[in-house]
C-alpha cells in the first residue's frame, strides 16, 4: 500500500442517504468547467430505493469522495444506437428492470483531490464483482470523452480514439476503462447534452462477464415473480461485502 493511502483510512461500501452532502460535493467538483449537473437528492434517493446493490461509494477519513451510480436494464430495448436520456428514462430511472441482463454505468466520479489514489478501480471491481454475482452477461456505459475537446479541429472522433487506445494520446476517462478491461463497440453521437469537453460524443464501452449463464426462455410458464433476483441481490450484497473487505 502506498504511503498516501496508508495515512488515510479508505472504505468501499453502498451509498446510503446520509452520505449526500458529501457525494453532493464530490460530484461539484469532479464536474468543474465541464456545465454538467450534479445528481439531486431526490434522485440519489429513487436510485437507492430502486437499487441499492448498484450504488457504490468510497469513504475516505469519514467523507465519501468518490462514487459509482448504476441500473439493470433490458439492454434489447435501447440498442447501441442510445443517449444517456433514454436510457435514465429521461433520468427517472423507469428504465431499470431487475430482470434485465446489463448492468449500466451511470456515473463514476472522483472528487479531484483524491485522484491517483485507484479510487476508481476499486469501484469498478466492485461493479465487475456485482455483475457476476447477478449473472448479468455484461456491463455497459456511455464513456465520456472529455480529452477530445482539445483535438475536435484535427481528428474526427474515431481517430482521437484510436490514438488514445494506442496509446498517443491520454484521456483521462477512456484510457482508464481501457487498462480495466472494458472495449469499445462504437460511437455514440449526441448522447450527453452539455458535456462540451467530449463534444456530446461518447464511447459505448462494454466488459463482459465470462461467468454469464444464460437461462431457457419457456414459453408460457408462470413467472415466479422475484425469488431468483432477490437471492441474487443477496448474494451480491455479501460479494460487494467480500470485496470491500479485501480492499481495506
Amino acid at each position: 500500500m502506498s504511503k498516501q493511502l496508508e495515512d488515510r483510512k479508505v472504505v468501499l461500501r453502498h451509498l446510503t442517504l446520509r452520505d449526500y452532502n458529501d457525494l453532493k460535493v464530490a460530484m461539484e467538483q469532479a464536474y468543474t468547467g465541464s456545465r454538467m449537473s450534479y445528481w439531486t437528492e431526490d434522485s440519489i434517493a429513487q436510485l437507492l430505493d430502486i437499487f441499492p446493490e448498484g450504488q457504490l461509494c468510497v469513504e475516505m477519513n469519514g467523507t465519501v469522495v468518490a462514487g459509482a451510480l448504476s441500473l439493470i436494464i433490458d439492454y434489447d430495448k435501447y440498442g447501441d444506437e442510445h443517449t444517456y436520456k433514454d436510457v435514465t428514462g429521461d433520468y427517472s430511472f423507469s428504465t431499470h428492470d431487475n430482470d434485465g441482463d446489463v448492468l449500466y454505468g451511470i456515473d463514476v466520479f472522483v472528487h479531484p483531490e483524491y485522484r491517483g489514489l485507484r479510487l476508481a478501480r476499486r469501484l469498478y471491481d466492485a461493479r465487475k464483482e456485482l455483475c457476476e454475482n447477478l449473472n448479468l452477461r455484461a456491463i455497459i456505459a456511455g464513456g465520456r470523452i472529455p480529452g477530445y475537446g482539445k483535438y475536435a479541429g484535427e481528428l474526427s472522433p474515431k481517430e482521437y480514439i484510436e490514438k488514445v487506445r494506442v496509446n498517443e494520446l491520454y484521456d483521462p476517462i477512456l484510457s482508464f476503462q481501457l487498462v480495466n478491461s472494458f472495449h469499445v463497440r462504437r460511437i455514440l453521437n449526441n448522447y450527453l447534452e452539455g458535456d462540451v469537453q467530449s463534444k456530446e460524443y461518447a464511447t459505448l464501452i462494454e466488459w463482459n462477464n465470462i461467468y454469464f449463464q444464460a437461462k431457457d426462455k419457456l414459453i408460457n410458464r408462470k413467472k415466479i415473480c422475484c425469488k431468483t433476483r432477490v437471492g441474487s441481490m443477496a448474494n451480491a450484497s455479501y460479494a460487494i461485502s467480500r470485496c470491500i473487505k479485501r480492499a481495506n
